[in-house]
Order: structure tokens, then sequence, then C-alpha cells
């Protein structure tokens, strides 16, 4: 579907960024004036170049969006089936859009901090209002009257990132905030607007002048929106609340469920995708020209034949997991670019088990060989590589980063950017 003429109005006047423009394409309902996807749309959203065709979002009323969310399984009938079982019935926010894709591209060990994150009261578990704390940092896009905010790419230092957190939770903490209930109510509220957090003193005044005038609003504008992740994560009384190990095990059933459907589109209905399709597979979200998209399939098809083994399921999985510990094995290879060491077969099997702990089936590491070995010898070309396997990790939304200004209101920016990815 093309966007309506209010959207093209709105990207005319306001840079989007591509995961708005994605979440604007492939949502295909609305209620009470916000967009929102449904399960399939976000499916579609991660595994479709394209949106179905439609003419018009389908505009809910309150009958509908209740019917929808009771269909909403619970958290202990939670599967790998989740969005494809529910298929159209549900609503799922701009936010938590952002959510989960961010989850789609996180390590064990980065999830292991997201969650930390979440948990607010550090009592090892996760309630509805410490989520909607840092789903309130995202903006929720709204079909009228919205503000968009473009993307700064950026680079933070992990230990001035980790600094900065700790002081944004300290305020943000009720036991801090000498108006700490209208406080909490602002903040949780779903359709919030951009916050902008100000340096040293003024901050707090500028927060509480916020959150008086935010009071002010009609109840309704305040009460937070039950979607179908919120009733599956926390109960139709949102009173529920998740242990690590659920958490995770949400973590892990979202990403086996999108690796599956994937899989299952590239392999045609056949137990293995062929060295060419997952040629196909890899570069899908590459920013490339398309000369060197063609020149990779043909260097692919060069050295394959039609009898050669595939990537199964199990293979499939493992790649995955490779690209959600990306960052760890491009440490670990920098040691052999920086001492101009090209990286052979066992070299790189032996780098990602050393950096990730998973171990890659050596046949899934020659059809890579096949796709980024450019001349033939052997020797993966590394900078190629790094940066088509991020695109394929982020599925095309990573900014470049690169800090283009500096001083306190780009670095804070970057904060708030960074806690938005967890």
């Amino acid at each position: 579907m093309s966007l309506s003429a209010e959207e093209l109005q709105v990207r005319a006047s306001h840079k989007l960024t591509k995961r708005e423009i994605r979440f604007l394409q492939f949502a295909s309902v609305e209620f009470n004036d916000v967009i929102f996807m449904t399960p399939m749309d976000f499916v579609d959203s991660l595994t479709l170049d394209a949106p179905r065709e439609r003419v018009y979002r389908r505009v809910l009323k309150k009958g509908n969006v209740d019917a929808m969310l009771k269909r909403t399984p619970s958290f202990k009938k939670s599967g790998k089936n989740f969005f494809r079982e529910l298929d159209q019935n549900g609503i799922i926010s701009y936010s938590e859009y952002l959510f989960l894709i961010t989850l789609l591209t996180k390590s064990q060990a980065a999830f292991k901090v997201a969650f930390s994150l979440f948990d607010n009261d550090g009592n090892q578990r996760i309630d509805k209002e410490e989520f909607l704390l840092i789903r309130s940092l995202v903006n929720t896009l709204r079909s009228s009257r919205r503000k968009v905010v473009e993307d700064d790419p950026c680079q933070l230092n992990p230990a001035d990132f980790d600094d900065l957190v700790f002081r944004l939770r300290d305020r943000l903490n009720p036991e801090s905030n000498p108006i700490p209930h209208l406080f909490e109510r602002v903040i949780n509220k779903q359709f919030t607007r951009t916050r902008r957090f100000q340096p040293e003193a003024d901050e707090r005044q500028q927060l509480q002048a916020k959150a008086v005038e935010e009071q002010q609003l009609p109840e309704n504008e305040i009460d937070v929106q039950d979607t179908t992740i919120l009733i599956h994560l926390f109960g139709p009384k949102g009173n529920n609340s998740l242990g690590f190990d659920q958490f995770q095990l949400f973590y892990n059933n979202l990403q086996r469920e999108l690796m599956e459907i994937e899989f299952h589109e590239f392999s045609r209905g056949k137990s293995e995708i062929s060295p060419m399709n997952f040629a196909r597979l890899v570069l899908r979200y590459s920013i490339i020209h398309q000369d060197d998209y063609t020149t990779y399939i043909n260097r692919v098809q060069e050295r394959s034949s039609p009898t050669d083994n595939g990537i199964n399921l199990e293979q499939f999985e493992e790649f995955s997991l490779f690209l959600n510990n990306l960052a760890e094995f491009t440490v670990a290879v920098r040691l052999y670019t920086a001492a101009d060491m090209p990286v052979s077969h066992s070299e790189f099997i032996r780098a990602v088990k050393c950096s990730t702990g998973h171990e890659l089936d050596p046949h899934l590491v020659d059809i890579l060989y096949r796709i980024f070995d450019a001349n033939g010898d052997g020797r993966l070309s590394y900078s190629e590589f790094i940066a088509v396997m991020n695109d394929r990790l982020h599925r095309g939304f990573k900014s470049n980063s690169k800090m283009t200004s500096f001083g306190w209101k780009p670095f804070r920016d970057c904060v708030i950017s960074e806690l938005a990815r967890f």
C-alpha cells in the first residue's frame, strides 16, 4: 500500500527514519487516531519486501479491539507460533515494534543488559510499569498531530553510556522525585510526546513542569492503551510480572519464529535453502549497488552446482545466532585485519567459537566464502563481509556510526537513542 496523502505530507516536511517508513508501510489498522500493526503486519514487515496490497487502513472500534485482545494467549501458552497464530487479531504499537525488532538483533549478553534496564527496582522481575517506563522513551507514531524526530547517527563510549543510564534511571525513580505518582502516570501513558532531557538543575524542573502540564489533559489521553504485547506479557489486568527466564523465553520464541518463517520462505517447501537462495537471503537487506549484488550472485552460481547441499534449518539457526553475536566476532577478527592477515576457513570458525561460544558448520562457512571470497584464494573479504552482515542483522535499519556534532545535546540524544535500542 502506498502512503496516504497526509503521511506523504508528513514525510515531505519531516525526515522520517527507515523504521518509521517501514512501520507506516506495513501497519494496517488504526484505533483512536493511532496507527497500529497487527501481529501478521509485524511478521510481514520482516519477511516481505513490500506490504500486502490494500487500499486503506482498517479503522477499528473499541469493540473490535476488545475482541482482538481477548484472543491474546496467556504467557503460559506462549510458543514459537505466537504471531502466526494471532494473524490479524491483535494490535502492536510503534514503540513495541521497535522493541521487538531490537530483540531480534541482540546477543544473549546484550539481552541480559536489556533486562537489567527494564528491571528498575532491581527485584529480578519486570512488571508492566517498568516495561512502559522504557517503552515511553520511544515515540508513538500518530495518524495526526505527531512530531517526528530524525535519526542522529552516534556512537557512545560504553562507560559513559552506563553512567548516563544510571543517572537517568535515578531521575525516573519515584523515590527521588517530589511528585512521583504524577510523573509515573505521565511517563507511562501510551500517547507520549517526545521527551527532551536537559542537563543539571533545570532538568527536574522541566520534567515537573511537563508533568503538571500533562495532568491537565483529559483522563482518556493519559490512560495506557492495552496492546497484544502488554496483555500477553503481563495479563489482562496488568498485574503479572516476568522473571529473567520467562523474559528470555519470549526472546527465544520471537527469534525462533522469525527464523523459521524466513527459512521456509527461502527453502520454498524443501528441507534446505539452496546456495543461490542463501546468498539472496544474506544479501536481502544489504545497501549495495545492483551491479555489486549481481556480482555476488554470479560468484556463488559459478562456484556451485545443482547437486550441492544447501543450508538446513539447524545450520540456519547457527547462522542466526552468529549474527546476533556479530559485534563480538568483529572484535576478534580485527586482530587478523590489524596484522594485515586474511581470514581462512579454519580461522573464521575458530574466531566464531572463541568470540560467541557457538560453532558454525564447515559447510555453512564454505557457502559464506563462496559469497565473500572475492578472488577465489580461500580468504575472506573482511570489510565487505562485516558491512553486509551488519545490514543483514539490522535488516537495513542501522545508520552509519558517525558523530557529526559535539556537546551535551547530541550526547544526550545518543543516550535516549541507545535506551530505545534496548
